[in-house]
């Protein structure tokens, strides 16, 4: 899901919606379109819900590679026809695959980038020279103990408990040292580098902790992600109950589908919820569609957050395929409710607590829904919830109200335009391409007095200028083009056998698809009176 509401630390002296910050990533990892016509890596922040967000980061030591790519798909959904277009994202489908095995049990990690993981409160910060340095201490700590063996045991203890909880120097080193009872990292060295028949000869305790498959810090951080089954089943929240398919609401997009039979009272799914007390503002965005029309549209997330009509608050839920259940309020098969326990991101007292302690907490997830069968749900079933009396209200209005946008009939993504060739500048002026399309070049030439060729680009980046084909050659495999770039410059350069794709492209212009559409429907799913707070309640 797009977001144009967030940018890196823009909330100034306002926290609220800091939290989004641990929830984003960077759109070209799934490349989503970019918001500049000339920079390819401009597409800002998006949200992943699922494991795009649940998952936690260990850098060096992740075993998955998350979030990569996405398919631009509006499911048949056409501007031309249809109240739905841009109303919801139209990027599905960003893989996560496993870089190495992870035993059942085993905690999914990713890598969040060095930037990230050090803005982050307590995180272990897993580079490989942190943890081959906390590996060291361990070592050196051994060393000395085993110098020392009079030393009580409980002394020992003492020690090294003082050293990972109290010690009043930080440092990323300390951070990645065991969190465990010297007996059992002194324990944990010394299976590691017990069997010398496979290890090469070492000089000393640190050489020989280093040299081993594994090392005691990353032995400890494994284990401190590990699960056995039997606790999952207990504690845990089944994630794939749910598959995502063409919706049988005709023009709704995506739903989401029963991906077994659901007995009544199954928790369908889970989400954490990010929440956002009083800053709802930041959700209206200035737009500037390719005419130059500006106008103003909240994000596209409001579609997928719950609201309630006498609260500021916004909650987002992030849970695997929850976002794809659509509205019916006939055939609603789910609905959202508190879960009943205490879990990691969800702490039942937050519901007792007011608006001004969710404002101030921007650090942390402390509400989540379950999502709950209220019938038995057979397999490939699609499932509903009731977005509430207010949301459908405002669908129908909106139904009623629409017309098809300005240049609905000659629209066409750039990823379904038809033709393989693109088109001269002599053939646009009498067939031109549609309003929201336009060539771009990458700047790679050599040559003088006008009279300039295309050179290969290893490593092509993200920078473009705009251009114009002023000839064609040859059929639609190995075409080559002469175009005009419009240089940063202000001048221009014609160039000659430029390759189709590596160095000119028909792309779409930033801003034009249709989640930026003027007239797109934006509304929150509306909260179920019955278990909404009245600590939360601030509007009349």
């Amino acid at each position: 899901i797009p977001l144009l509401f967030r940018e890196w630390d823009t909330h100034g002296k306002n926290p609220d919606g800091m939290l989004w910050d641990r929830y984003i990533w960077n759109g070209d990892v799934a490349g989503i379109e970019s918001r500049s016509d000339t920079d390819l890596y401009k597409s800002g922040p998006i949200f992943v819900p699922g494991i795009g967000c649940t998952v936690n980061s260990l850098l060096d030591m992740h075993n998955i590679h998350s979030t990569h790519g996405s398919d631009y798909d509006l499911v048949g959904v056409s501007r031309r026809k249809d109240p739905g277009a841009g109303a919801f994202t139209p990027y599905h489908g960003s893989k996560t695959t496993v870089r190495q095995r992870i035993p059942a049990g085993g905690e999914l990690f990713a890598a969040y980038g060095e930037e990230w993981i050090p803005w982050i409160p307590e995180a272990i910060i897993t580079f490989e020279d942190n943890l081959d340095a906390a590996d060291e201490f361990v070592a050196d700590v051994k060393e000395w103990m085993d110098e020392n063996d009079d030393l009580p045991n409980e002394l020992k203890e003492g020690l090294w408990d003082f050293t990972i909880k109290e010690f009043p120097y930080k440092s990323k080193i300390l951070k990645a040292l065991p969190q465990a009872s010297w007996g059992e990292v002194s324990q944990r060295g010394e299976s590691l580098t017990s069997d010398t028949t496979t290890q090469p000869a070492v000089s000393s305790v640190s050489e020989k902790l280093q040299s081993s498959f594994s090392s005691v810090s990353r032995e400890f951080i494994r284990d401190s992600g590990r699960r056995d089954i039997s606790w999952l089943e207990e504690n845990g929240k089944c994630q794939d109950h749910m598959k995502p398919g063409k919706s049988t609401i005709p023009a709704a997009g995506m739903g989401a589908f029963a991906y077994r039979d659901l007995p009544k009272g199954t928790v369908v799914g889970y989400a954490p919820l990010i929440h956002m007390a009083d800053n709802r503002q930041l959700l209206n965005i200035q737009h500037n569609n390719t005419n130059g029309h500006a106008y103003e549209l909240e994000d596209l997330v409001i579609n997928y957050s719950f609201g309630h009509r006498e609260s500021s608050l916004l909650l987002t839920p992030y849970g695997a395929g929850v976002n794809y259940i659509n509205h019916d309020k006939e055939r609603a098969n789910v609905r959202v409710v508190w879960p009943d326990k205490e879990l990691v991101a969800h702490k039942p007292d937050w519901l007792l607590k007011n608006l001004d302690f969710l404002k101030n907490t921007h650090d942390k997830i402390g509400l989540s829904f379950d999502y709950v069968a209220l019938r038995d749900i057979q397999k490939g079933e699609e499932i509903f919830m009731d977005y509430g009396e207010e949301w459908e209200k405002a669908w129908n209005d909106h139904v009623n109200d629409w017309k098809p946008p300005p240049d609905a009939e000659s629209y066409v993504h750039s990823s379904m335009w038809p033709e393989a060739v693109l088109r001269t500048t002599k053939e646009l002026a009498t067939n031109p391409y549609p309003s929201n399309l336009h060539t771009v070049c990458i700047e790679s030439y050599r040559g003088s007095d006008g009279n300039f060729e295309w050179i290969d680009v290893l490593r092509p980046g993200s920078k473009r200028v705009r251009c114009h084909v002023l000839e064609r050659y040859g059929i639609v495999e190995g075409v080559t083009y002469t175009v005009l770039l419009e240089l940063d410059s202000g001048q221009n350069a014609t160039v000659q056998n430029v390759p189709a794709g590596k160095g000119i492209q028909l792309l779409d212009k930033a801003n034009s698809t249709d989640w930026h559409l003027e007239n797109a429907f934006r509304h929150t799913i509306m909260f179920p009176d019955d278990m909404f707070p009245e600590s939360w309640k601030n509007k009349k």
